[in-house]
């Protein structure tokens, strides 16, 4: 570890993304628990006010959702958990999608989400306080599913259409699990 201690921050960077070192790790893991966190809803969005994930953890089944309006995956995703948040809001589930657009994007996030007709609460992550402790990487879309105990039991990086089915019947266990 001497080694590491006298490289240069570029050499660190430039060894992270050849994959010589491993990137950050996530504070919460599968079996750990999430933040408690708060964060804005955005302006023009399904819902207005705050979310508070506290109010969720250890009562409901909680799909949160890293998305940006540049991830052309993430536009595919999202109205997929639209449909879900529908057929299974009357159980508890709650889905929440955190935007990590920057400034420079953010105005495009209201648009967007009811371009695709979400109904959940959007909120944006602008400090990057909540991406970094769920999703250092910052891959998007990234989707953690925390069931009824507060416990995370599932994470994924990506998404593609392939995976409907999965994601489905996977959402359908995570509302009946006690």
């Amino acid at each position: 570890m001497r080694l590491i201690s006298t490289l240069s921050v570029p050499f660190l960077a430039a060894a992270m993304l050849l994959g010589v070192m491993a990137p950050p790790q996530a504070e919460a893991r599968v079996g750990g628990r999430p933040p408690a966190f708060t964060l804005p809803s955005i302006p023009g969005g399904p819902v207005s006010g705050n979310f508070e994930m506290g109010d969720h953890l250890g009562e409901h089944p909680v799909v949160i959702i890293f998305w940006a309006t540049w991830c052309e995956p993430c536009k595919q995703q999202l109205p997929l958990y639209q449909q879900l948040y529908e057929r299974y809001k009357e159980r508890g589930l709650e889905v929440v999608a955190v935007s990590m657009d920057g400034a420079e994007t953010i105005a495009r996030a209201a648009p967007t989400v009811n371009r695709l007709g979400l109904e959940f609460p959007v909120v944006s992550d602008l400090d990057t306080a909540v991406t970094s402790r769920l999703n250092p990487r910052r891959g998007a879309p990234f989707t953690v599913w925390v069931d009824r105990s507060g416990r995370i039991v599932h994470e994924r990086e990506g998404f593609t259409l392939a995976e409907r089915d999965d994601i489905a019947r996977g959402v359908a266990a995570l509302v009946r699990r006690r």
